[in-house]
């Protein structure tokens, strides 16, 4: 699906309202919430029902989805481990044009997996560029098949909502803010402020322009990603998200590149080892960190922050009737002993 840009001018007040929502980290820009809009109105005009909505708060039934239970051939080809020497790699973004930490909305590792295995797949002897737009919607494509499949799994499994791998995979009945979101947070665009999206910000994709047209690349640390052995992907083992190899690679990856992460980790870590093991401690100790963000903010941090501690397995947590108690694992031990 090719992208289309649009200018449009809006009143003040209208651009306040969206700058206000975006600040409160409700959506990550001005395209996310626009996108929403549009796909929100486009529901209304066709279907005459507001029922179904973008970011509402029900979701779609597992029992609904439909698709095989397994991996297509097709599937698993475009989700191959790529082979070193066929694929060119580009040169991380500068600092200055990616975000030094990441994002709330940007809560699971395992979808920038299935981007990296895509792309390196699309680059093999291709060149060491693709066209954003191309690149995105074979990423949310893929995501979309390879999630259905997994959320069928789950259901067999009995697994909760809360600790499902396919979670942030666009698999819901309602395809396009499905993929648009999936597009926005795990595949990445070009925003005023610069680079945007996990895979960007982890400095494993990088996103330039030629002939005016958006053009996204592999890192070498996103191709090392990308060949590393997934059990979801490559041995249909859903015990896990990440391998211990791929969880090793993430911590070492963020302490190295991205040290204000690393950071906030080796800080939430510090609090609940000293005592802070709920929800309103955890938050406490990160408004202490983060003074000038406000609750939902804060909230959208915190949310995002602990989800991907959890799926590197620095963390984890257990529930004591009504309350949440977090604690640390010897992978989060170790990882404040390494620093």
């Amino acid at each position: 699906m090719a992208i289309i840009r649009y200018i449009v001018d809006l009143p003040s007040d209208i651009a306040d309202a969206i700058n206000r929502f975006i600040e409160s980290g409700r959506y990550r820009s001005v395209q996310d919430f626009l996108a929403a809009a549009a796909s929100n109105q486009l529901h209304i005009e066709q279907h005459g029902t507001p029922q179904g909505l973008v970011f509402a708060s029900t979701s779609e039934s597992i029992d609904a989805i439909e698709g095989p239970s397994q991996h297509s051939g097709k599937l698993q080809y475009q989700l191959l481990a790529p082979d070193f020497g066929r694929v060119q790699t580009v040169a991380p973004p500068e600092p200055n044009q990616v975000a030094g930490e990441l994002f709330g909305l940007w809560n699971k590792f395992f979808p920038v997996k299935i981007t990296a295995r895509v792309f390196a797949n699309i680059l093999k002897g291709d060149g060491s560029y693709i066209p954003l737009d191309s690149a995105q919607e074979r990423a949310a494509d893929v995501a979309r098949q390879l999630g259905r499949a997994i959320v069928r799994k789950e259901k067999d499994l009995g697994r909760k909502r809360g600790d499902m791998i396919a979670t942030a995979l666009p698999w819901k009945r309602e395809e396009f803010k499905a993929k648009t979101r999936f597009k926005t947070h795990f595949v990445g665009y070009v925003s005023r402020n610069g680079i945007e999206g996990a895979p960007a910000a982890l400095r494993f994709v990088n996103i330039t322009r030629s002939n005016g047209a958006p053009m996204i690349g592999l890192t070498a640390a996103g191709l090392k990603f990308a060949s590393l052995t997934n059990p979801v992907i490559d041995q249909e083992d859903y015990a896990a998200s990440l391998s211990q190899h791929e969880r090793g690679f993430l911590t070492d990856h963020i302490r190295v590149e991205l040290p204000a992460e690393a950071q906030l980790m080796r800080s939430a870590l510090q609090a609940v080892a000293a005592g802070a093991t709920s929800p309103t401690g955890l938050h406490a100790k990160l408004h202490e960190l983060k003074p000038k963000l406000n609750e939902t903010q804060l909230v959208t941090l915190r949310s995002g922050l602990l989800s991907r501690m959890y799926e590197l397995d620095l963390m984890r947590r257990t529930r004591d009737g009504l309350t949440m108690i977090y604690e640390t694992t010897p992978q989060g031990q170790k990882f404040l002993k390494e620093d």
